[in-house]
C-alpha cells in the first residue's frame, strides 16, 4: 500500500537528483577555465608578433596584415564584459577565426587548442567573418564598373593575346556538410556534397565578381544562369564594355 511517507521519500529523493545534476553542470569546462594561461592565444601570440615568418605560416598573413584587419573589424567583433566572465579580446576572436580559415580544423580542433567550447568557436567564426565582409568587400572586391571590365579586357589582350576577353569564369566545388531536407540538391559529380562558388577573374589572377551558394549538382552554365551575376549579365547591368573590332577585323565583336 503507498502511505503518505512513501511519497515524502520519493519527492526527497527527487530532490536530491535534482540537485546532483545541478552540481554536474558546469559553465565552462575545467579545461578550458585554463585559457588564459594554456589557450594557444594567450602562449602563442607573444611568440609570433615577434617572429613575422612563422605568424605567416600559423596565420597565413603578417603580423602587420593581422593588426590591420583587427583595426577595421574591432569594434563589430567586441563583447562586453559580464559579471560571470570576462570577454574574449576582438585580438583573440579574429586569432581563432583566421586560425580556422588557414587550417581547416574542425571547431572541437580549434577549441581545444584555443581552450574555448567549440559552439564559441562557431559562434565566433560566424561573427567574424561577417565583419571582415562588411569591411572588406568595398575595398577589394568592389561592384564591378565599365573601367574596371575595360581594365581587365586590357590586361587579357596584351598579357595573353585574348582581346574583347573582359574574364576568365570558372566554378569550384567546395565540400559542406548536407544541409537538412535538401535531398540530392548538393550532391555532386565528385560523389560528395558541395556547394559552388562561382568566379570571374582578371589576367592577374584576381577575383572582379563571385556567386556562392550553387547547387553542387548542377552544371557550371545552369549555375551562372540561375545566379544573381548571370541574371544581371543578362539583362546589361553589370557595366559591359561596347563592342569593338578584333585585330585585323572590320566588324564589331562583342565584349565576352
Amino acid at each position: 500500500m503507498y502511505t503518505s511517507s512513501d511519497e515524502e521519500e520519493a519527492l526527497v529523493m527527487l530532490a536530491m537528483e535534482d540537485d546532483n545534476s545541478r552540481k554536474r553542470r558546469k559553465w565552462v569546462h575545467d579545461i578550458n577555465l585554463e585559457r588564459l594561461k594554456c589557450g594557444e592565444y594567450h602562449t602563442l601570440m607573444p611568440q609570433l608578433r615577434k617572429d613575422d615568418k612563422r605568424c605567416y605560416i600559423y596565420f597565413r598573413m603578417t603580423i602587420d596584415c593581422f593588426d590591420e584587419l583587427l583595426h577595421l573589424v574591432e569594434n563589430d567583433i567586441r563583447k562586453s564584459d559580464t559579471n560571470y566572465r570576462e570577454a574574449i579580446s576582438p585580438e583573440e576572436r579574429l586569432a581563432i577565426t583566421l586560425r580556422y580559415l588557414a587550417t581547416g580544423d574542425t571547431f572541437y580542433t580549434i577549441g581545444h587548442s584555443f581552450r574555448v567550447g567549440f559552439s564559441t568557436v562557431s559562434a565566433i567564426v560566424v561573427e567574424v567573418c561577417e565583419a571582415l565582409c562588411r569591411n572588406l568587400q568595398h575595398i577589394y572586391l568592389p561592384e564591378p564598373t565599365t573601367e574596371i571590365w575595360k581594365k581587365s579586357e586590357e590586361g587579357f589582350r596584351n598579357t595573353w593575346r585574348f582581346p574583347n576577353c573582359i574574364g576568365s569564369i570558372d566554378g569550384k566545388h567546395v565540400t559542406i556538410k548536407c544541409p537538412d531536407k535538401t535531398g540530392s540538391n548538393y550532391w555532386c559529380y565528385l560523389n560528395k556534397f558541395s556547394t559552388v562558388l562561382m568566379a570571374i577573374v582578371g589576367p592577374d589572377y584576381r577575383f572582379i565578381s563571385v556567386d556562392i551558394g550553387g547547387f553542387g549538382k548542377n552544371s557550371d552554365g545552369g549555375i551562372f544562369e540561375a545566379s544573381n551575376m548571370g541574371r544581371r549579365f543578362e539583362t546589361n547591368q553589370m557595366g559591359v564594355p561596347e563592342p569593338k573590332n578584333l585585330p585585323g577585323q572590320n566588324e564589331l565583336s562583342p565584349m565576352s
